[in-house]
């Protein structure tokens, strides 16, 4: 009996542990896999609400500052509205004037850089007025210096090294008052005379504050008729309705370059937070966009084009945000089924950008960026012209990056390599200009080549 007993229970023991076999260890699987499957899901739905909150904060910088560029438009209608109701001026005189308003607001349409519009206006002033001298001054906020940033009729060289305290001279005077100034011959005004450091004025002149709610941008210069004629008081009027003009085109420059500063620091943290996932290719982006932005200016490509290429350069890794690690990380060669969820990652940069309306040009070349010369790229095979220019010369900038940085798998090229299978590229997957372009830059600006993390 005793044996029986014996022999039931090792029976009872084999088949408990046949159950655990059959039925607990699979059941403890699945619970594991159930586990892994939560917290993947748990790091996507961190990622999606880190870009969600990213661009709910660029959207409302940018709302904030749209609110303001529709008061300044406000009150651009009232000055412009000051030049046609003012019945002391001539007609003809006051038609010129308009016409001349409209045209200069025509010209400074596409300038997003206060250079460029100190440029247009002074040039547009010179010619309209017929005089000897326009010069505008602006303030230089690190220095509280005035500079000249745009001059018609002074020497070259005086522009470069002319600089005054922001109270010092003439200009000091009028910014100071914040009232515009019209003399009709300095050598009548000894006060202003005694003051005068800047030897480009004399004589019959005016002089403009260029302010704006009392913020002060500089001051604006027009010196001696080409006839001889003294400046009018109609002139005066016009001339000081202009600065105010003036004023809000600046306001709406330093708005905009305002907005560009805060969504392209946000750019550059998700740029480097991306990067940072990968020690091989980390400052990847930085590098990339240094390269794309030489080859731009080397193209002599205008300015806001090469803005729009800066952005993308920076951006074009964006997508690898919705690539799995093992994927992005994986220290041998993909395989074809690795590779192609990869070659997704442009989509889904374009598809976290384009919500962002002042991104849109920047999320296309993102999106083209890994379209090849001879149409065997991707995501759309497009070829040749037919891909964007920018999308063409991030190609030739991230190909050349890819091959002059260490990767799990092989060792950086040399320079003298990677020129060389730049120039086999040519034709096939890259623009054979664009590589022409940035050998051009490699042997002139030798400068570039130092990396980011170096």
């Amino acid at each position: 009996m005793k044996n029986f007993n014996n022999f039931f229970t090792k029976i009872l023991q084999q088949k408990s542990l046949t159950f655990a076999l059959h039925f607990l260890i699979p059941l403890i699987i699945t619970f594991f896999f159930i586990f892994i499957i939560i917290i993947l899901i748990s790091i996507h739905r961190k990622k999606k609400n880190f870009l969600i909150n990213v661009q709910q904060k660029i959207l409302q910088n940018y709302e904030d500052l749209k609110k303001q560029y529709q008061t300044l438009n406000e009150q651009y209608i009232k000055l412009k509205g000051a030049f046609i109701t003012d019945k002391s001026i001539d007609n003809q005189l006051q038609r010129e004037e308009i016409d001349f308003i409209f045209k200069l607001q025509q010209h400074l349409i596409d300038a997003f850089y206060i250079d460029i519009a100190c440029r247009i206006i002074v040039e547009q002033i010179h010619k309209f007025l017929n005089v000897q001298k326009t010069i505008i001054l602006l303030i230089d906020k690190n220095t509280n210096q005035l500079k000249i940033v745009a001059a018609n009729g002074i020497d070259s060289q005086e522009i470069k090294n002319f600089i005054l305290k922001s109270n010092e001279s003439i200009s000091g005077f009028v910014l100071t008052q914040n009232k515009p100034l019209l003399v009709e011959n300095l050598s009548d005004e000894n006060y202003l005379k005694s003051i005068n450091k800047e030897d480009y004025l004399g004589g019959n002149f005016v002089s403009i504050p260029i302010s704006l709610q009392n913020q002060i941008f500089g001051v604006l210069h027009i010196c001696s008729k080409n006839t001889g004629q003294f400046f009018t008081k109609s002139e005066f009027l016009f001339l000081e309705n202009l600065g105010k003009l003036i004023a809000i085109v600046f306001k709406n420059i330093f708005l905009y370059q305002e907005l560009n500063e805060n969504y392209l620091k946000t750019i550059a943290a998700l740029a480097s937070a991306i990067d940072a996932r990968d020690p091989y290719t980390k400052y990847h982006s930085e590098n990339v966009t240094r390269y794309s932005v030489a080859i731009a200016q080397e193209m002599k490509l205008p300015y806001k084009e090469i803005e729009i290429i800066k952005q993308a350069a920076l951006l074009h890794d964006i997508g690898k945000i919705g690539i799995r690690d093992e994927v992005l990380l994986k220290m041998t060669k993909l395989n074809e089924q690795e590779y192609e969820q990869m070659k997704m990652h442009p989509l889904k940069a374009q598809q976290i950008l384009e919500s962002l309306s002042f991104l849109k040009n920047v999320s296309v070349l993102i999106r083209h960026h890994h379209e090849r010369f001879d149409g065997k790229g991707y995501p759309d095979a497009i070829s040749d012209k037919q891909i964007e220019l920018g999308a063409r010369i991030i190609a030739v900038a991230d190909t050349f990056d890819a091959m002059t940085t260490d990767r799990p798998y092989r060792k950086a090229l040399t320079l003298e390599e990677a020129i060389s299978e730049l120039k086999k590229a040519k034709n096939n997957q890259l623009d054979p200009e664009i590589v022409d372009y940035f050998i051009k830059v490699l042997e002139t600006n030798p400068e570039i080549l130092r990396k980011t993390n170096d």
